[in-house]
């Protein structure tokens, strides 16, 4: 993989920004250039690979229509807009705040060649490290990442993993443990078609973009 910045930027763009980003969606549906797919658990989510040159009315115009479809399905609670700070978007953030949506934390996306990671690391004293596959296993592991980040203990995203998991037996997910306690846990999720794999820690979904509620 080349480790230009302008030519990562392309594999993001092109390989990742496709049905790749929703692998563990229940449904995706069409919008113009949008992506609207709902996960299990209620969660609605829209994403796109570009949004084609639209002005600012036609962006606003499909933010209130894809929120509309969302709120036509009573099983979705919470709608989540990724958002990029490279792409060209007219009045979107305006948009998505006129609609109810708050921004999320602002987070970076790290892409780099892996074979600089594929190196044996020495772990600590006490602390073994393993594989999980397990339900019991993979809702320990989301709720101890849970607790390190800050948050609710949440069935959602245990629930997402464990969907996620029976789809593609290539995901891999890690836990790191010492005295009988999970002390680190992590993911390493293949991207079939591409040349990428995801990791990072299990299960906490990304949050770069805005959320609302569909008001149920």
């Amino acid at each position: 993989m080349d480790t230009d910045p302008a030519a990562l930027l392309r594999v993001y763009d092109d390989q990742l920004r496709t049905d790749a980003e929703t692998p563990g969606a229940v449904s995706v549906e069409r919008l113009g250039p949008l992506r609207l797919a709902t996960f299990p658990g209620g969660r609605g989510f829209v994403s796109y690979r570009d949004l084609g040159g639209a002005d600012a009315a036609t962006v606003r115009a499909w933010v209130g229509a894809a929120l509309e479809r969302f709120r036509a399905d009573p099983a979705v609670v919470d709608v989540e807009w990724k958002t990029r700070g490279h792409d060209v978007a007219p009045g979107l953030h305006e948009a998505l705040l006129a609609h109810g949506f708050v921004p999320g934390e602002v987070e970076s996306v790290m892409m780099g060649p892996a074979a600089g990671l594929a190196v044996e690391v020495p772990l600590p004293d006490g602390v073994t490290l393993r594989r999980v596959t397990g339900e019991a296993e993979v809702r320990r592991m989301s709720a101890a990442a849970d607790e390190a980040f800050g948050d609710p203990v949440s069935t959602r995203r245990a629930d997402d993993l464990l969907f996620r998991l029976a789809r593609d037996p290539d995901m891999e997910l890690w836990v790191a443990e010492a005295d009988g306690l999970v002390v680190s846990s992590g993911r390493l999720e293949p991207v079939p078609g591409t040349e990428v794999a995801g990791s990072g820690a299990a299960p906490r979904s990304p949050r770069t973009g805005a959320e609302a509620s569909t008001g149920r």
